[in-house]
């Protein structure tokens, strides 16, 4: 057979390879839709924003364990954007700006504050968890998801911090973190769960049987997050469903602007559908 001919033959490689994050980020997404889902149409939506509540996370942790460090221009326009809808539908009031503006504080702080837990260890990780408890208060009125959220993006850096150590210590001697990795991101991990859950039930006052099940879900993203690094998934499903993961985890952000522009569009101009 003409080798060319073997070239041009059918490819035995599958037409999609689901990346670790490709779950967690189409997990997340939907949950944002039934979050969004909720808070805009619904009007008993307690069980909604439980299950709402589980995608913030997620997207957090990402930020603060990606290595990127650009800052796209869009992202800006798309948070003042975004912004504006929501005080356009609550008689222009103050709002806190879009979580986008938080990804773009984090994509700032993110890698100085992994050169600083690198360098100082646990000196490092005990004032940045304090100040960012600190500044709870604070932060709510400024930024969407608070310093809640940006504890999860630290729990993220740690993560990072960690599996970076892991596999240089494969081929160096020397320990390049000062400090205990693996106990730092646990830790990270625990009080940002702690944190997130006492914060939403402040904002939300979920009824015991909902807090018990945000306590769950929580719990259970933990412990995703905690075992998560990013990479080729082990399991690859079958093409139709590797094609929507594919899709899905590469065009979250415009998956979640068409959602939430369109949401607040429609109760602003159909204001009957609202709860």
């Amino acid at each position: 057979m003409n080798p060319k001919m073997q070239e041009s033959g059918p490819s035995t490689h599958p037409p999609y390879v689901i990346d670790n994050s490709d779950w967690l980020k189409t997990g997340a997404i939907c949950l944002v839709a039934v979050g969004h889902i909720g808070y805009f149409f619904i009007d008993d939506a307690g069980w909604w924003s439980v299950f709402g509540r589980m995608a913030a996370p997620v997207f957090f942790f990402l930020m603060g364990y990606a290595r990127s460090r650009n800052i796209p221009l869009l992202w800006i326009w798309l948070c003042i954007i975004l912004t504006l809808l929501d005080s356009w539908n609550n008689d222009w009031t103050w709002v806190a700006p879009n979580i986008l503006f938080s990804m773009v504080l984090i994509r700032l702080a993110r890698p100085r504050v992994k050169i600083f837990l690198q360098n100082h260890g646990w000196i490092a990780f005990a004032l940045l968890v304090s100040v960012l408890f600190a500044v709870l208060p604070i932060a709510a009125e400024i930024v969407d998801y608070g310093a809640e959220g940006w504890l999860w993006a630290l729990f993220g850096v740690c993560q990072r911090v960690y599996v970076d150590d892991k596999t240089r210590s494969r081929t160096l001697p020397v320990r390049a973190m000062t400090g205990n990795p693996n106990l730092m991101r646990f830790l990270a991990c625990f009080i940002a769960a702690v944190i997130y859950v006492w914060q939403e039930q402040l904002e939300f006052l979920f009824t015991r049987v909902q807090l018990n099940a945000v306590i769950l879900g929580v719990s259970f993203l933990s412990i995703a997050l905690f075992l998560f690094q990013r990479g080729q998934s082990r399991f690859q499903p079958p093409e139709p469903i590797a094609g929507a993961l594919h899709f899905l985890g590469r065009h979250t952000l415009e998956i979640y602007v068409i959602q939430l522009a369109g949401s607040e569009l429609l109760i602003g101009f159909l204001p009957d559908l609202a709860p």
